[in-house]
């Protein structure tokens, strides 16, 4: 099974006098088909969101402020800094994320390709490490 990495992505921004416009389409700058959207905020600097793998493609969206995105494919760690919001982390199926480190007003927007399965999510990381060594599916595509 070949992995998926999870990488920057960078949105088309458009700059005017009226203001600055970002788009995010699903199956072009996002490389998948969007089923859900839900937003982080109100969070506060020493707060720690995410904490688990979850068996679908999500990217997570800086919408303002700053914070730091850390994922895990279960032998390698990979840090993310986010703080400008015409960019985003590409997170493929099985990978842990942790974000923390959040700057004043942070608002984050997860994108995702399922709807919402309690299921599909794996909150214990000796787990989510069993289940790598065993199955060779994280990040598999």
């Amino acid at each position: 099974m070949s992995k998926q990495c999870c990488r920057l992505l960078h949105f088309p921004s458009f700059e005017e006098i009226r203001g600055n416009l970002t788009v995010i389409e699903g199956g072009e700058a996002v490389p998948f088909e969007i089923r859900r959207v839900f937003f982080l905020y109100g969070l506060s600097p020493d707060s720690v969101r995410g904490n688990h793998a979850v068996r679908n493609d999500q990217c997570i969206v800086l919408v303002s402020g700053s914070c730091r995105v850390r994922t895990h494919d279960g032998e390698k760690e990979t840090v993310f800094f986010l703080d400008e919001p015409m960019c985003g982390v590409y997170v493929p199926p099985m990978i842990w994320r942790e974000i923390d480190d959040f700057g004043e007003n942070t608002v984050l927007a997860v994108l995702s390709d399922k709807h919402y399965d309690t299921g599909d999510y794996v909150r214990d990381f000796e787990t989510f490490l069993q289940i790598c060594a065993s199955e060779k599916s994280c990040g598999a595509m």
